[in-house]
């Protein structure tokens, strides 16, 4: 059950009333446009003492981009972090944890008015506000989303309740490749990507040392970002969070941008950092120099190769793709990681 019908639409009113304490009646609920790879999210108008907007997260129907869905994980980081100045996070409302309201869990949170950079083609490096705005307001965008990244490696995420979002105890490093070699094979079944298993033995086979860990957004992209002149004021999809090292969000971030730019023949933003440069603010910002780079890149990129094939599979399922579409075994994510694996860095790896 979604919000398609009368009935669900009802039912989310009468809940969201009484979590509100004040009539909610349900007037409009639709779909965001683009991006939502791993969740279901409706925009909901509601009307009463108050009319306000509501954003809702359901736990995915059907084939789905992760084995698990614990949305009661993300609804308690976005909880705890709303208690904090920074890092910016939508305020939650309820939580919804047994799918009383509408058969699937679900929780609502506020709605927060902003622009959001586009993941989908046109990406933000080929079209839209922040692609057609001046370079010195695209260095704010890009300077801006470095402090929120401190921001929240910054958090006592142990002294905040958190450390429940922690895949393990000890060895974080090593925790995070298993979480993500298990979300692959268990996705893949009989049909595990060569290239990428060949990642996996390559990470674990130079894994770093553990360093101090931190909280970690997990998905660290322009796109995941709600700004207001060009600052965010919201950051948005914490499922894939955990406690590691920040190297791991650093990287993350220099090569989904690196997928929407070089990698998609599409030129960088004139007003964004180089690589180098937003490495060298951000350990200016926080003081920390980071270390193990090309490690995590690959390892980076090996968690987007497992992510997009998990993505394409479900597109399969859900009849959008044909079972023998092309980018199973050919896409950017595949074709960066092989360079990568051979050794290789140049102008146009994929």
């Amino acid at each position: 059950m979604g919000l398609q019908d009368a009935d669900s639409r009802q039912r989310l009113g009468d809940w969201l009333s009484r979590q509100l304490g004040a009539e909610a009646a349900v007037v409009s609920a639709r779909r965001p446009g683009g991006g939502g790879w791993s969740n279901e999210t409706w925009i909901v108008d509601v009307s009463g003492r108050q009319d306000r907007r509501i954003v809702v997260r359901m736990r995915p129907n059907g084939p789905a981009m992760f084995r698990d869905y614990d949305l009661t994980r993300e609804y308690r980081i976005l909880d705890a972090l709303g208690r904090l100045a920074h890092p910016p996070v939508p305020k939650v409302i309820a939580i919804d944890a047994r799918g009383d309201v509408l058969g699937r869990p679900l929780f609502a949170m506020n709605h927060v008015k902003g622009d959001i950079p586009s993941d989908d083609r046109p990406s933000f490096a080929e079209a839209g506000w922040l692609h057609d705005a001046p370079p010195a307001e695209q260095r704010v965008f890009c300077t801006s989303f470095i402090r929120a990244l401190a921001y929240i490696h910054a958090v006592d995420w142990n002294g905040l309740g958190l450390a429940f979002v922690a895949r393990s105890a000890r060895a974080p490093l090593r925790a995070e490749i298993d979480w993500y070699r298990d979300l692959h094979r268990w996705g893949a079944g009989n049909e595990l990507h060569p290239t990428i298993e060949r990642g996996f033995a390559a990470a674990l086979d130079a894994l770093p040392t553990d360093g101090d860990s931190c909280l970690l957004w997990g998905d660290a992209r322009p796109a995941n970002v709600i700004a207001a002149d060009f600052r965010p004021v919201a950051l948005l999809d914490w499922e894939l969070a955990s406690i590691g090292a920040p190297e791991i969000d650093v990287a993350w971030l220099l090569e989904m941008n690196r997928m929407r730019t070089i990698g998609s023949d599409v030129a960088p933003l004139p007003g964004f950092l180089s690589d180098e440069d937003v490495v060298a603010e951000y350990e200016r910002m926080t003081g920390r120099l980071l270390a193990d780079l090309a490690w995590h890149r690959l390892f980076a990129v090996l968690k987007m190769a497992v992510l997009m094939e998990r993505h394409l599979r479900v597109a399969i399922a859900h009849g959008h793709l044909r079972p023998d579409h092309r980018l199973l075994t050919d896409n950017v994510a595949l074709r960066r990681l092989d360079w990568l694996l051979r050794g290789s860095e140049g102008h146009k790896p994929g």
